[in-house]
């Protein structure tokens, strides 16, 4: 990470820490006091907490502090009619200790209490929210425009100090745009008070501008195709008007010509730079995971590939507390997806040229065509997402949740009449937190299953059961979902982005339904062989590991397992074949009495008391219904249904 990059992450990182400690003398943690030094008026804060609990080991104080003052770390409550009383304990927790005296008392306090307490505030200000990702992702972006730009940075310093500069911000990558007006309204990452954007295509005309009122800093902004509302003199005059009153301009796009040449030759600070590379990805991972987080870039094999990726593509990767090795498996995923999604220019999409900041990998003319899209357009350097798999993500429900019934929720411990499969699915369980804890390699988890059986018999239901027992998502499609796109191109790249979907959220379940439907491979000399056999390798090929699929389970579910090629049945593939059999009384009981929920007891509480009403004689118990009863040993023809009917009302009250 070179020195701009450090610069400005470890100006996001004090913005940060300085929230943490306000909030903390807001919310009664921290005393504050006003000091003068050399004519600057500071903010100097005291603990009100006993510091004599701090171990002085970082980690330990830390994870001490976020647990007993994690509330007083953020923003105070909005005045409200509401009284809340609950979820924000005393700040004091007791006093302070022998020999020491609170902060702002007068009273004179040895060198020792005051490294402590000076220990104890720079921790309240660490325990406080990280930098966002977001954040972090646009600050190393707009360091690397600068860095490959040609003018000086000493000079975009000077330019970035004046009252009212214009700035030019070009980035071909989707997200850049919103990501950089985020960064800018960081209060403090730009001197001079909290800014406060106005759109500059709408909100005033040429001649008034309408301000909001608010405390902060004005600037006008153009962002993205707005720009192209207006222009020529009619944007002259609107830049004019802003600058006579002080307001700085701010154009950002991810298009260069969204940027008119107005605002160009106009501008004070100019700065564009090209596609995500590798060396972004490792600067994002030395921020977020330190130098000993780069190992983990070895395991990604499609390094060369990183300008695929867009910025919400690595705030997607990039989560807080997430190891290195789990963020470059999504960033590996998503850059699969993405390069799938743009191959072979689909929907006029090109691949980008660049794979260095601003710096062409080929020829001028290879990048000036590679930057177009087939009707002249800037690809704005994103894929398309208008024609998705056609696969449903379910995520999962918290294993404490219970409904009104008291059904708790469907896992695989709660299911009955699943043998070997329900042993597949708690194995695999446990394996899975020795894959996490890194113990166990996914190369040595079965984690491909072949689940049939007749219709009606639950694969459906053990693939919901296995997403909330192994709390990852679950990706829910079908060889007919497949099959929807007709032409066999269609049919090919939704099997591939289904796939390419998953691992982006691995770990995950890719649950494919029907899988009989792709069918077996056909001689070549039968009708139609071409468009199945086709079909029948590309599932191979997503299978058996040729595309990486570490982090994904995978699960086809099928009523025709003889229907399914042999070669998908073998090793290394869905090796593992399992048959869910009907079930027989006592499962069926089972079943019943988690759908039934509470009600099983009220039903079986109501028929004992019949029960002993008839043993006893008791009339009034007995003529608790005027109609025949099959408890009650008088039912007429029909009494099995009424009897069906009564516990049906039951389970629904």
């Amino acid at each position: 990470m070179n020195k701009l990059s450090r610069l400005l992450i470890r100006r996001l990182e004090r913005i940060a820490r300085r929230e943490a400690q306000r909030n903390g003398h807001r919310n009664g943690l921290l005393h504050m006091k006003i000091v003068d030094v050399s004519g600057h008026l500071l903010r100097r804060y005291a603990p009100v907490f006993d510091t004599s609990r701090l171990s002085g080991d970082r980690d330990r104080d830390l994870a001490w502090l976020r647990r007993n003052f994690g509330g007083y770390l953020l923003p105070p409550p909005q005045p409200s009619d509401i009284v809340v009383t609950e979820g924000r304990p005393h700040a004091f927790v007791s006093p302070f200790p022998s020999g020491g005296t609170q902060a702002g008392g007068g009273e004179s306090i040895s060198a020792t209490d005051h490294a402590r307490r000076a220990y104890a505030v720079s921790l309240v200000g660490r325990a406080g929210r990280a930098p966002l990702v977001s954040n972090i992702v646009a600050a190393l972006v707009l360091a690397r425009a600068i860095e490959n730009g040609p003018v000086p940075f000493a000079k975009i310093v000077r330019a970035a100090a004046m009252s009212a500069p214009v700035v030019s911000l070009h980035a071909p990558m989707a997200g850049f745009e919103q990501a950089m007006r985020r960064l800018i309204e960081v209060v403090g990452f730009i001197p001079g008070g909290a800014p406060n954007g106005i759109d500059g295509d709408y909100v005033y005309d040429d001649g008034s501008f309408v301000a909001s009122e608010g405390a902060g800093r004005t600037y006008i902004q153009f962002i993205g195709d707005n720009v192209r509302r207006i222009g020529g003199a009619a944007l002259q005059r609107r830049l004019v008007n802003a600058l006579t009153r002080d307001y700085p301009v701010v154009a950002i796009s991810e298009k260069s010509e969204c940027i008119p040449s107005e605002i160009t030759l106009a501008a004070d600070i100019n700065l564009s730079t090209g596609w995500l590379d590798y060396a972004f990805i490792s600067t994002m991972v030395e921020v977020m995971h330190g130098t000993a987080g780069i190992a983990a870039l070895e395991q990604w094999s499609n390094a060369y590939d990183a300008h695929y990726l867009t910025i919400d593509d690595v705030v997607l990767a990039f989560r807080p507390g997430r190891s290195a090795h789990e963020v470059i498996a999504v960033v590996a995923s998503l850059t699969e997806r993405n390069r799938i999604a743009a191959r072979d220019g689909d929907d006029g999409e090109a691949d980008p040229a660049t794979t260095d900041a601003g710096k062409p990998s080929k020829s001028k003319k290879d990048a000036a065509s590679s930057e177009k899209t087939s009707s002249g357009k800037d690809g704005g350097g994103g894929w398309k997402r208008d024609k998705p798999s056609g696969a449903e993500v379910i995520q999962p429900e918290p294993l404490d949740k219970t409904d009104a019934s008291g059904r708790p929720s469907l896992t695989v411990e709660t299911l009955s009449g699943y043998g070997k499969a329900k042993t597949w699915a708690l194995d695999l369980k446990v394996d899975l937190v020795d894959y996490r804890a890194g113990s166990l390699a996914w190369a040595d988890m079965s984690t491909k299953l072949l689940l049939y059986g007749a219709p009606g018999t639950g694969k459906t239901t053990f693939a919901r059961a296995l997403c909330n027992s192994l709390q990852v998502p679950l990706v829910v499609t079908s060889v007919s979902t497949w099959l929807q796109g007709g032409h066999l191109n269609d049919v090919i790249d939704k099997m591939a982005k289904t796939f390419a979907e998953a691992r982006a959220l691995a770990p995950s379940i890719l649950f494919i339904d029907e899988i009989d439907g792709i069918g077996k491979r056909q001689p070549a000399e039968q009708e139609y062989a071409d468009y199945w056999n086709t079909l029948v390798n590309k599932a191979l090929e997503l299978l058996d590991g040729a595309v990486k699929s570490e982090g994904l389970v995978i699960v086809g579910a099928t009523n025709r397992p003889d229907q399914i090629d042999d070669a998908i049945k073998r090793s290394g593939r869905l090796e593992t074949h399992i048959e869910i059999p009907l079930p027989d009384v006592a499962t069926l009981a089972e079943i019943f009495a988690y759908h039934l929920g509470d009600d099983v007891a009220a039903l079986v509480r109501d028929k004992n008391a019949v029960s002993a009403a008839v043993e006893e004689g008791n009339p009034e118990l007995i003529g608790m219904t005027d109609e025949p009863s099959a408890f009650n040993g008088q039912a007429s023809e029909d009494s099995g249904e009424q009897g069906s009917g009564k516990a049906r009302k039951g389970a629904a009250n």
